[in-house]
């Protein structure tokens, strides 16, 4: 209930360790079986980090762009969620793509001029091209799909929008009233997930009767950009893929409890009823990741590495429940840096505990984090790059790993900029290493 308000105004060693990397994984459904996440399209989307300025004039705000894609004939509905960077789902709103279609999003239009799309281009009364299907061609559509996609959202009012505004720069948000639901800082930041769904539905991934709309076909491709266009604070842009999650199986009408997947467990885990806890079918994502850092130097090269965690709230969550996605249930379970020379540096290097206080390295849901940060380790020596292994393997008590993925930009001079994928050490059916285990490539599970 306290998303709907929202939602209706918007109708309008041999591994790491052999312990620690068991050689099991789910047996083969089909030929397009894999827990690794790879480029190809997808049931899910998701944007791990956006950040907009929504104070400044857009010709010098920095802001967060992203474009999703159809690359099937057939009609499809993606819904958009954005989410606080403690993981609260603060909005969504669907857009109708017909065959080949492709939308573009700049969220400084959502979150500082509330405007979302033109309706003209995100609904089921959009004329598909040529070589498309018509737009009732879909077989999985709800039998309501045409109407309730008629009308998708373009503007909205002023209030909703300075509520969303709140909750993803203040943490505050009207339905929570004094709760954190968010962290504080001054521009608007989050992550956002896309779902190929059934019809246009109010419905959040946070409940049951989500699962009900979602759908399970492999379509979707997108990307994103970052653009910081303000000289004095940035001058330089970047792009890099949306994290694309597939179907397993995929295919087939919403809600049905067959075919199962052979996951272990999946992207939405936390969400999904306890009776199917699979249903989504999504693929999980990795907890171990090898990435790439220059800092410093006589370029002043700077990296960020934008970092998504699994949260551990679940369906439904109170208010008062989200502060605990950047509490000490978040802390990682490991991190190692190497410089050039192959000098690994850890965090609490404390031989005496009272003479130091250990650093307990903590982060949000969603998180750009410089490399510099006393979140890291300290370099080594005097080498401006090298790589950090980060098992982010957060300290909830589950019986699984958590979920995690990691993008790395670096840039310098105000001129250049390049964003990039870290490295999984493994997939998302690899358990997790133990602190301390040894570092290197897990398995190929590949069911």
């Amino acid at each position: 209930m306290r998303n709907t308000l929202l939602a209706v105004s918007l109708l309008f060693a041999a591994a790491l360790n052999a312990a620690s990397f068991p050689s099991g994984s789910p047996s083969t459904t089909n030929n397009d079986d894999s827990c690794d996440i790879a480029l190809l399209p997808a049931a899910t989307l998701l944007l791990p980090y956006f950040e907009v300025d929504v104070s400044a004039p857009q010709t010098v705000a920095r802001t967060t762009l992203f474009t999703i894609v159809n690359t099937s004939q057939v009609p499809q509905i993606a819904r958009v969620t954005i989410w606080s960077d403690l993981g609260y789902p603060v909005v969504n709103f669907n857009l109708f793509l017909t065959g080949y279609d492709v939308q573009a999003l700049n969220l400084y239009d959502v979150l500082a001029r509330f405007i979302i799309a033109p309706p003209a281009g995100t609904s089921s009364t959009t004329v598909p091209g040529s070589r498309s299907l018509p737009n009732n061609a879909n077989p999985n559509f709800a039998a309501t799909a045409s109407a309730e996609c008629e009308i998708n959202p373009g503007p909205f009012p002023a209030p909703i929008g300075n509520d969303i505004r709140n909750a993803l720069t203040i943490g505050r948000i009207s339905t929570c009233g004094n709760a954190m639901i968010g962290t504080t800082h001054a521009n608007a930041i989050g992550y956002a997930t896309i779902d190929v769904v059934k019809t246009c539905s109010l419905t959040f991934p946070d409940s049951e009767a989500y699962y009900d709309d979602l759908l399970y076909d492999n379509v979707l491709t997108g990307d994103y950009q970052t653009i910081n266009p303000n000289s004095a604070t940035g001058n330089y842009a970047a792009g890099n893929p949306l994290v694309h999650i597939r179907a397993i199986p995929e295919g087939g009408a919403a809600g049905a409890p067959t075919p199962v997947t052979n996951l272990p467990y999946t992207f939405y885990d936390r969400y999904t009823p306890r009776a199917t806890p699979t249903r989504d079918r999504r693929q999980p994502l990795p907890s171990a990741f090898s990435a790439r850092f220059i800092q410093g130097g006589s370029g002043a090269f700077n990296t960020n590495y934008q970092i998504w965690r699994e949260g551990i709230t679940g369906g439904n969550a109170a208010c008062a429940d989200y502060a605990k996605n950047v509490g000490t249930s978040m802390t990682f379970t490991d991190v190692v840096r190497f410089d050039e020379h192959e000098n690994p540096a850890v965090l609490n290097p404390c031989p005496i505990l009272i003479l130091c206080t250990p650093v307990v390295p903590v982060l949000p849901e969603s998180s750009s984090v410089a490399t510099s940060a006393s979140v890291f380790p300290v370099m080594p020596g005097s080498d401006v790059g090298g790589w950090m292994y980060l098992n982010l393997n957060n300290s909830d008590a589950r019986a699984r790993p958590s979920q995690n993925w990691v993008a790395v930009t670096m840039f310098a001079e105000g001129r250049f900029s390049v964003a990039f994928d870290a490295t999984m050490l493994a997939n998302g059916c690899t358990p997790a290493p133990a602190a301390g285990a040894t570092i290197g490539p897990g398995p190929n599970t590949v069911p």
